[in-house]
């Protein structure tokens, strides 16, 4: 073999060479892809399950936590017109017997005029006291 053949025949051997590492390279990479594509799909499955399930325990928690506040404040509510009923009828309660002593009061007076005047301011007090509580207990309710 005479020099130009041998370096032909080299060069065609590095060609041949170099178009299988490239043809090994694409291969390699294609597979490298591939794999890369699969590992994201997988990831992304697995990022999208675990959000979802993030996503449910959340909403399932803020449910509770206002059924939760939803009875509390029933609760609450009913709490408060019990209260309200008990303060509404210590206040009538007060009031007639500060109304009834002061009947008594005008019984023993013996001035007419001025029991009739005292008569009346009671009988007012009485139905005021009257209109007051049930409004209050209407209110209540």
């Amino acid at each position: 073999m005479t020099a130009p053949t041998k370096t032909t025949a080299a060069n065609a051997k590095a060609t041949d060479a170099a178009a299988k590492a490239t043809e090994a390279a694409t291969k390699a990479a294609a597979e490298a892809t591939a794999t890369a594509q699969q590992s994201a799909e997988k990831l992304t499955s697995t990022a999208a399950a675990v959000a979802d399930k993030a996503a449910t325990e959340f909403t399932k928690t803020v449910d509770e936590a206002t059924e939760r506040f939803q009875e509390f404040n029933a609760k609450f509510v009913d709490a408060a017109k019990q209260s309200g009923n008990l303060g509404v009828d210590t206040y009538e309660k007060a009031v007639s017997s500060l109304l009834d002593l002061q009947e008594k009061v005008v019984d023993a007076t013996p001035v007419e005029w001025v029991a009739d005047l005292a008569k009346a301011q009671v009988s007012f007090a009485r139905e005021l006291t009257t209109t007051v509580t049930s409004t209050a207990r209407d209110l209540l309710k």
